[in-house]
């Protein structure tokens, strides 16, 4: 009769031992695929007057295809426009350089216009070329070859810059220091 007895407790706690197993794996599924609430982005200005959406959080590498972290609501005419600006893969900085100079990288900048310049240490241009890249939701690559004089210093720069149609001013700028 004991064990009648101790079945009678055994029973309803290995039931109720379940259900609290079965719960806990229901409630950490959803969590898993509950969509995760992300934070308003902030209206940013850039240089040209462009209202521009920025993300809260680092945005992941552009040439990645990864999905943005917002979408715009259906039927909003407000579009995210991330990775402004102009980024170099090469040269990098402290290199060594020969003419013709290979530059390459990404931008995102006004009519897609990237200026490109190699300066000796006196500041003296030295060579110039462009690129176009693009002016869209994302940056677009870019490649281009700048023919430069004989320097007369063994370190300089190259600048990279989006003319601003409205002033002229060199938006974007990047200065990159060079060896020769």
């Amino acid at each position: 009769m004991d064990n009648a007895k101790s079945l009678k407790y055994v029973i309803p706690i290995a039931i109720a031992f379940v259900l609290i197993v079965f719960g806990a794996y229901q409630l950490f599924k959803s969590k898993l695929t509950k969509p995760v609430v992300e934070v308003s982005p902030v209206v940013i200005s850039s240089p040209n007057g462009f209202q521009l959406l920025q993300s809260p959080s680092p945005t992941p590498d552009v040439l990645s295809g990864t999905t943005p972290n917002i979408q715009p609501a259906a039927g909003s005419d407000t579009v995210e426009i991330k990775n402004v600006g102009i980024y170099v893969d090469a040269p990098v900085a402290d290199q060594k350089i020969i003419s013709p100079l290979k530059v390459s990288g990404r931008a995102n900048v006004f009519d897609g216009n990237v200026q490109i310049r190699v300066k000796d240490a006196n500041g003296t241009i030295l060579g110039s070329s462009s690129a176009i890249a693009c002016l869209g939701i994302d940056a677009c690559p870019f490649e281009t070859s700048v023919a430069f004089t004989k320097p007369n210093t063994t370190a300089g720069s190259l600048e990279l810059y989006s003319p601003n149609a409205t002033d002229g001013a060199e938006d974007y700028l990047q200065i990159i220091a060079i060896q020769f």
